[in-house]
């Protein structure tokens, strides 16, 4: 450590040491799964299902089970101890990745793709719960920037390595997947303090399950927010899915263009999204999230109309940009609206809006997509953006005025 310089070890200082665990385990995680998550459309349909409408929904059916999960458990997150959920959630994701790379059914895999599901949608509202009661409100945007850029080192390497096990074996990914997620298990247990619970106001808890206005009044600003989410998510469901079957039909070498789409994207923000956020930082967050939607409606376009690769792969850098600092900026913006004491359902209702986009999105897509043509399909998501984007950009400006911005130095 002493060898490092000084600059390097103040900067390493001024965060928690749970983030830096984080970005271990994100690096390592997200390295081995999208070894796998660029092709899974594509492995599931060609090695196990054999028919894409049902590919589709096997694929709606994890984040189903997690939007199921988030109604009725969402609480837990706020009534059990950071540490211990982090841990059981990495655990139940582990287990269902290491059966999954031993399924030989499409029901098999269903029922596995399911409790990975219900293992994120414990870790997700309540790492980012545990992050917003660590650190300091003016850095939780860069702190999230941070965990995105560590994700984004595995995302770049991890599809051109998953190329090969592709043409070899796809379902080693799924076994290095779940040996990451036991290894980020440890790394949790071993260097993250076991956290107190979560303060609760009184009587908190007989308010939050009463079904009164009150309590629907609570949780109103967290459903504006992820319904005002949803045309993001549905863009992603749809650049997650049906885009390798879309580029399939205009592309030749079409799994090399799609984990060089992905290995770009990633080095882009690598090299780009931390800075990106700290030179943004000042700015109306309003206006970045509205710029966001933006970026990915010119991205949408051009999945619709481009059929260059050398075009295509311009355009990640509008993906990069929109990612970097809008969805980086709404995530900090939840933060500093949800109560202290239930930041981890304000996470997990937030978050709901991916689950609902990738649980209807990827197989009303693919309908499309099979009559239509995957340029209908992205034209639609184009417009779709359009009306977000004015109706978020609306709500955040009024939003903005009861809740300022932090911001760091």
């Amino acid at each position: 450590m002493h060898l490092l310089p000084a600059s390097f070890r103040k900067f390493i200082a001024e965060y928690p040491a749970l983030l830096w665990v984080r970005l271990f385990g994100e690096t390592l995680t997200s390295l081995s799964s999208t070894m796998i998550a660029p092709f899974l459309v594509l492995y599931l349909s060609e090695n196990i299902s054999g028919s894409v409408t049902l590919t589709m929904l096997v694929i709606g059916l994890q984040p189903f089970s997690e939007i199921l999960l988030t109604l009725f458990a969402g609480g837990l997150t706020d009534r059990i101890r950071r540490k211990t959920m982090l841990l059981v959630a990495l655990l139940i994701q582990g287990f269902a990745m290491l059966g999954m790379a031993f399924a030989d059914s499409i029901a098999a895999f269903a029922v596995l793709y399911v409790l990975n599901g219900a293992g994120r949608s414990l870790f997700i509202p309540a790492s980012r719960a545990h992050l917003a009661d660590t650190i300091p409100p003016g850095q939780m945007a860069s702190a999230f920037a941070l965990l995105n850029t560590s994700s984004s080192i595995g995302a770049a390497i991890g599809p051109l390595l998953g190329v090969i096990l592709y043409k070899y074996d796809p379902a080693m990914a799924f076994l290095f997947t779940a040996i990451s997620l036991f290894v980020y298990a440890a790394a949790v247990l071993w260097k993250i303090p076991q956290t107190p619970l979560p303060e609760l106001a009184e009587g908190a808890h007989e308010k939050t399950r009463r079904f009164s206005k009150e309590a629907w009044k609570a949780y109103r600003p967290a459903l504006a927010i992820m319904t005002l989410s949803l045309p993001i998510s549905l863009f992603y469901a749809q650049t997650e899915t049906n885009l390798q079957l879309h580029m399939k039909n205009t592309l030749p070498d079409y799994l090399q263009a799609l984990a060089l789409l992905i290995a770009v994207k990633g080095i882009l923000l690598i090299l780009f999204e931390f800075l990106l956020v700290k030179w943004t930082q000042h700015m109306p967050a309003r206006w970045l999230i509205t710029a966001s939607y933006g970026c990915f409606f010119l991205v949408a376009l051009g999945y619709a109309y481009i059929d260059s690769l050398p075009l295509l792969l311009a355009m990640q850098v509008l993906l990069v940009i929109g990612e970097s600092v809008g969805l980086t900026q709404l995530l900090a913006f939840v933060t500093r609206i949800a109560p202290s004491s239930m930041r981890g359902r304000y996470f997990a209702i937030t978050g709901t809006h991916w689950d609902i986009s990738r649980m209807c999105g990827p197989y009303l897509g693919s309908l499309v997509l099979l009559h239509y043509g995957g340029t209908l399909l992205f034209t639609i998501v184009a417009g779709i953006l359009v009306i977000g984007a004015f109706a978020m950009h609306r709500y955040l400006t009024a939003k903005e005025k009861t809740f300022p911005l932090a911001q760091e130095g």
